[in-house]
């Protein structure tokens, strides 16, 4: 391989990272306990605090996975336990189950944490591995590969020195595309993502719990209505409405006193304690909903990985699960692919993994909460999750085989 750009100093590892939230980071700490030398290069110039961010839940199975790693004290401080999915319909109870009652399970509770802490707990980690480089404030510009390696050029995304960009050139014999939708890296590769849009938008508010209820994720679906409540640090929960179509434009104007009236009929007690902690909410957040797919997840040598790679719905919050998943699975891969000297190996990631998210992402489409039906709900809107959110699939545990936080 050549380059034609002789300003680019260099340096060589087995594994380049692009990305610098929790998928990049976890999968760069794996490769590197597995005894891979590994570069991680995030386009930010810092990486996001402890307590920072949303809190997504962190499903049984991906909190095994974490735990392995050694940061399990960490999320579970900074978390809020989340027992099982209470899901109602117009006539009533549709669903109720909780994490407990499944036999083998990796945690008897899922766990809502901030994603800052998430990404500080792992960064500590990664930054301890002897075989581990952390690169931040550098954009990937340009990629070349061989049948042997990857060579990758990184720009600073911080000017510095007078105001004249740094250049580095990472050679490396696979990267990861961990930079999320967004991707510099997948684009550089040629591949372009597939998206599909939900055509109904919702509502967010974060406010204090409602005192005495139990802390799981609550749905009351009376279509076409839909609320979602998700327990959350603090301890607070996190409102998502998805209200008529000619109450969408009253919320945009009326914000939190406009959600509690409108969610009344559905969940009273809600709205009637919305009304007394009125200065304690956030404001109201309009979310917009899509998903994303891309035609292949490698291009040579470079695997493409989490949002890079495919998006989800937040029902059922496989989003973050399915991206650290996707890390191990990669990662995994990469270290039998070097082990053996047959880069064939990494085709197990896509073969395993893409079946198994490409069904996830199938029943959210299809899925009557996530819509503007108005026929009465049948089931409970988690019912056809409760498999990936409480354990992993066959294949992919083989996959993962290890167990000790390397893949």
């Amino acid at each position: 391989m050549t380059t034609s750009d002789p300003d680019l100093s260099g340096l060589e590892t087995d594994v380049c990272v692009v990305g610098g939230g929790a998928t990049a980071l976890y999968g760069a700490l794996l490769c590197a306990r597995a005894g891979r030398s590994v570069v991680l290069v995030s386009p930010e110039p810092g990486f996001e605090a402890a307590g920072a961010g949303i809190s997504p839940l962190l499903a049984p199975p991906t909190l095994g996975l974490l735990a392995a790693s050694g940061i399990d004290e960490q999320l579970v401080a900074a978390g809020r336990k989340v027992l099982g999915v209470d899901d109602h319909g117009s006539t009533g109870m549709l669903s109720s189950w909780r994490y407990a009652d499944h036999a083998g399970i990796a945690r008897p509770y899922g766990l809502t944490v901030p994603t800052g802490t998430t990404v500080q707990a792992l960064l500590a980690e990664l930054r301890a591995q002897p075989g581990a480089t952390v690169l931040t404030g550098e954009g990937v510009v340009s990629v070349e590969q061989d049948g042997q390696r990857v060579l990758l050029g990184f720009g600073r995304t911080v000017e510095q020195d007078g105001g004249v960009p740094a250049r580095r050139r990472i050679a490396a014999r696979y990267a990861v595309a961990a930079d999320g939708r967004q991707s510099a890296l997948r684009e550089l590769v040629g591949v372009r993502l597939e998206v599909s849009a939900f055509d109904r938008p919702a509502w967010l508010l974060v406010a204090p719990d409602v005192p005495g209820r139990e802390s799981v994720l609550l749905v009351r679906h009376r279509a076409p209505r839909a609320l979602f409540t998700i327990p959350t640090p603090g301890p607070s929960s996190a409102i998502v409405w998805s209200p008529d179509k000619d109450q969408e434009e009253q919320l945009e104007q009326g914000g939190p006193a406009a959600l509690a009236e409108q969610i009344k009929e559905v969940d009273p007690e809600l709205s009637e304690w919305l009304g007394t902690v009125g200065g304690r909410t956030s404001p109201v957040m309009r979310l917009g909903f899509s998903l994303w797919r891309a035609p292949s997840w490698r291009v040579g040598r470079v695997l493409l990985v989490g949002e890079s790679v495919h998006g989800l719905h937040t029902l059922g919050g496989q989003g973050l699960n399915q991206s650290l998943q996707g890390a191990a699975s990669a990662a995994r891969a990469i270290d039998a692919a070097l082990a053996s000297g047959d880069p064939a190996a990494i085709e197990e990631y896509e073969r395993v993994r893409r079946p198994h998210v490409e069904r996830l992402q199938d029943l959210q489409w299809n899925l009557q909460a996530l819509g503007y039906g108005t026929a009465p709900a049948v089931k409970g809107a988690h019912e056809d999750f409760i498999d990936v959110m409480t354990a992993l699939p066959a294949e992919l545990v083989a996959q993962l085989a290890g167990g000790d936080g390397r893949p």
